[in-house]
C-alpha cells in the first residue's frame, strides 16, 4: 500500500497481541512490506487464553512467512496494568535491539483519546494531553488517522481473523472503564481533542528541543558514565519548569520518576539537607552534596 512512507531499510518489529487492531497492522504491513517484517509477541501469562492467543498470532506468521519472537512470563491475573506495560516494552525494546529495528505498535486515534483521559485523570498536566511521544515506538494507524470504526472495517472487507480479549470487558481495569464512558462522547468533541492533542504534540517537541539544548550546558558526565549536576540551576527555576528540567535528567540517566517521587526528589535537591532520605526507585541511587547531584 502506497500510502506507507517508513524506512524501508529498518525492519519493523510489529507488536501482535491477537486482536484486531494488531492483526489489521499485521496484514497492512504486510501487504505494503512483507519482507521487512518481524512480529513480536508477549505473553504476560495473566489468563488461561493467553497461551491461545501466542498460538494463534504463531500459526498467522507461519501462514504469512513473517518471523516470530516470543516471550512469556507468568505475571498473574492480579498483576497491574502498569506492570504488564512496562514488562511488554521490555520485551519489545530487546527484539528491537536484536534486530536493530523499529517498534510499530496498533494504537489507534481512539486509543490516544483514551490516554488522554487517563493522564488526565492521573494528574500528568500539560505532558498529559500529548500521549505517545516516545520517538522510539511508531504508530502507523495514528499516523493514517485511523480509528476502531476504520478498523473494524479494514477487518471486515479483508476477511481478517483475530483473538478477543476478555480482559477488554472488565471494569477493573481504568482504560475499560473510560473507553466504555467516551462511547457517549459527541464525535464533534472527540475531534476537538485530538486536534488539541495534535497541537500539543508539536508544542512538546518544541519543549524537548530546548530542554535537550539546555541539558547540554547542565549536565556533566564522568569515565564511568555517572551523570553530574550543579544544584543551583534549580534554585532561579519555577516548580513546574524545574520539574520538566530534572525529569529530563532522570530520563538521561535511564531513572523513570513517578510524580511523587519526582517532586520528593526535586525538594531534596533545593533543600540541602545532609542524611536526609529522598524517594527514588528501589534500584537507583543519587547523592546530593553542597554543590552537586550524582546520578
Amino acid at each position: 500500500m502506497s500510502r506507507f512512507w517508513y524506512n524501508l531499510r529498518v525492519k519493523k518489529i510489529l507488536a501482535v497481541s491477537g486482536g484486531i487492531d494488531s492483526m489489521v497492522l499485521l496484514d497492512m504491513f504486510y501487504k505494503s512490506e512483507p519482507s521487512n517484517i518481524l512480529v513480536a509477541h508477549f505473553n504476560h501469562g495473566t489468563r488461561e487464553s493467553a497461551d491461545l492467543d501466542e498460538d494463534f498470532v504463531m500459526r498467522k506468521c507461519k501462514e504469512y512467512g513473517v518471523p516470530f519472537e516470543s516471550s512469556k512470563l507468568l505475571l498473574g491475573e492480579g498483576v497491574s496494568e502498569e506492570e504488564a506495560r512496562e514488562k511488554r516494552y521490555a520485551f519489545l525494546y530487546h527484539v528491537a535491539n536484536k534486530y536493530q529495528g523499529e517498534i510499530c505498535t496498533a494504537h489507534h486515534l481512539d486509543d490516544l483519546l483514551e490516554s488522554v483521559v487517563i493522564n488526565l485523570i492521573r494528574g500528568t498536566f500539560w505532558r498529559g494531553l500529548a500521549p505517545f511521544g516516545n520517538s522510539k515506538i511508531r504508530r502507523p494507524l495514528v499516523d493514517l488517522k485511523m480509528n476502531k470504526t476504520d478498523i473494524l472495517r479494514y477487518a471486515g472487507e479483508n476477511h481478517l481473523c483475530f483473538r478477543q480479549d476478555p480482559t477488554n470487558y472488565q471494569n477493573d481495569y481504568l482504560r475499560n472503564r473510560v473507553r466504555e464512558s467516551l462511547k457517549s462522547l459527541e464525535k464533534e468533541k472527540k475531534v476537538a481533542v485530538l486536534e488539541l492533542t495534535e497541537k500539543q504534540k508539536i508544542l512538546r517537541e518544541e519543549i524537548e528541543k530546548n530542554l535537550g539544548n539546555l541539558l547540554e550546558t547542565i549536565v556533566m558526565k564522568n569515565s564511568q558514565g555517572e551523570i553530574f549536576f550543579r544544584r543551583d540551576c534549580f534554585q532561579a527555576e519555577e516548580s513546574a519548569v524545574s520539574s520538566e528540567i530534572l525529569r529530563s535528567i532522570c530520563l538521561e540517566a535511564n531513572i523513570s520518576l513517578t510524580r511523587p517521587q519526582l517532586l520528593n526528589f526535586l525538594e531534596a535537591i533545593k533543600n540541602y539537607q545532609p542524611g536526609k532520605k529522598f524517594n527514588l526507585p528501589k534500584d537507583k541511587m543519587a547523592t546530593i552534596t553542597r554543590d552537586f547531584v550524582r546520578l
